[in-house]
């Protein structure tokens, strides 16, 4: 019961840090043949592949490596999932001592940041392992060898639920202020709206036919506009509606490009810095009026 509800709380707060000590642990009953896992000190991670590789009795090394508790994909991203730390991890734990070979495991998604070739130039040799863990048994059964389909990064509905849960409380944390001073009297319609836009970002934006995920939040705009415009009779409290409705889509889609690894290619920033001062000029006359 305690981990289901670390396992909520890390969801809903997915983009904070959760880390775990940093260790070198034997899993099972390793010998000096025994393969070496290498991963990140993010708790959710280490939590959920102990139990895995116990489950599946997969006799290990596995070295939570320090990454500040941030997940192997981001970290390796940040350029603090390196192989300057797993070296550095090897040494202090003395990881040469528990085994005869030098075949480290790797997660595959951490190739943003993890260089073979410096690992190679200490001794050691780095094999990317499968996306999932969950294919690890079956990974190390077959050699070292990896399927095309363990190769493959799925974002299927469930996980596309979960990043919108964590997506909709970082925007509630980020939005709390303005939306106490601009539209304290409406903060429940405000909340809702940003978790209707946190949620159909991930669950529905693949529909939107745009590229830009800016573009697609002001898409998701649009039905939430109309039922504003058609709903409020005053001009004023209709126009400052319109504002903030838009300004949340605008928002929201840009910051989503964090959550996708075809986002961060995307430079949206000067594109939602003109939105975002037409929106404040069109308030201020609202103010003025």
């Amino acid at each position: 019961m305690k981990d289901f509800f670390k396992d909520v709380y890390q969801t809903l707060f997915r983009f904070a840090r959760f880390p775990c000590e940093p260790e070198t642990v034997a899993i099972g009953n390793p010998d000096k043949s025994s393969p070496v896992l290498v991963t990140c000190n993010f708790d959710y991670t280490v939590r959920h592949l102990k139990k895995y590789l116990e489950k599946e009795r997969i006799d290990c090394f596995l070295l939570a490596v320090n990454t500040e508790g941030t997940n192997v994909w981001c970290a390796a991203a940040e350029g603090i999932f390196t192989a300057e730390k797993i070296l550095a991890h090897i040494k202090v734990y003395g990881v040469g001592e528990l085994v005869d070979h030098t075949r480290l495991i790797l997660p595959q998604l951490s190739v943003a940041g993890v260089k073979r070739k410096a690992l190679k130039e200490h001794g050691w040799e780095g094999i990317y392992g499968p996306v999932y863990f969950t294919d690890l048994k079956e990974f190390l059964d077959a050699g070292l060898t990896k399927t095309k389909d363990m190769q493959a990064l799925e974002y299927g509905y469930l996980e596309r639920f979960k990043m919108g849960l964590s997506h909709a409380v970082f925007c509630s944390l980020v939005c709390a202020i303005p939306i106490l001073v601009f539209a304290s009297g409406h903060w429940m319609e405000a909340v809702l709206l940003i978790w209707y836009f946190a949620l159909c970002m991930q669950l529905v934006e693949h529909f939107i036919p745009f590229a830009r995920l800016l573009y697609k939040g002001l898409a998701l705009a649009l039905p939430i506009l109309i039922l504003a415009l058609t709903s409020i009779a005053d001009p004023v409290l209709k126009t400052q509606a319109a504002v903030g409705i838009i300004a949340l889509g605008a928002y929201i889609g840009y910051d989503a490009q964090g959550h996708s690894h075809l986002g961060q290619n995307q430079r949206s920033g000067k594109i939602f810095g003109g939105i975002f001062a037409f929106l404040v000029f069109v308030y201020g006359g609202t103010l003025w009026l």
